[in-house]
């Protein structure tokens, strides 16, 4: 069983958004789940990291510069992330530029088994 969520975000210059994930159906996934994040952003300048429950998944990386929604699998960012059942997911994006961008993203949570 795999889940997918997509949106986009605006980030305001030199602004962090910390949870893109927040308000979403599967931002606390209801099973253990392998992630997968895709993502583009409308020009260079965005950083993004991931956290589950608490725990740092990676560190800032940077985004490339597609201005589109991504496309699996070209714009694949980082896969294989645990995501232990009911655990909050956070996804922080930041714009290192003087200008608002667009953040373009996808995650996927494939279903990983019981504990």
């Amino acid at each position: 069983m795999k889940v997918a969520m997509q949106n986009s975000v605006s980030v305001g210059a030199n602004a962090t958004n910390s949870n893109i994930l927040s308000g979403q159906r599967y931002e606390r996934p209801p099973f253990n789940a392998l992630g997968t994040l895709f993502a583009a952003g409308s020009a260079l300048g965005l950083t993004v990291e991931i956290n589950v429950g608490g725990r740092s998944v990676t560190p800032a990386m940077g985004v490339g510069a597609q201005n589109h929604f991504p496309i699996v699998p070209d714009d694949l960012l980082i896969d294989g992330w645990e995501a232990v059942k009911e655990q909050l997911i956070q996804i922080t994006v930041a714009n290192t530029t003087g200008g608002a961008l667009t953040f373009f993203w996808r995650v996927e949570l494939e279903y990983a088994g019981e504990e």
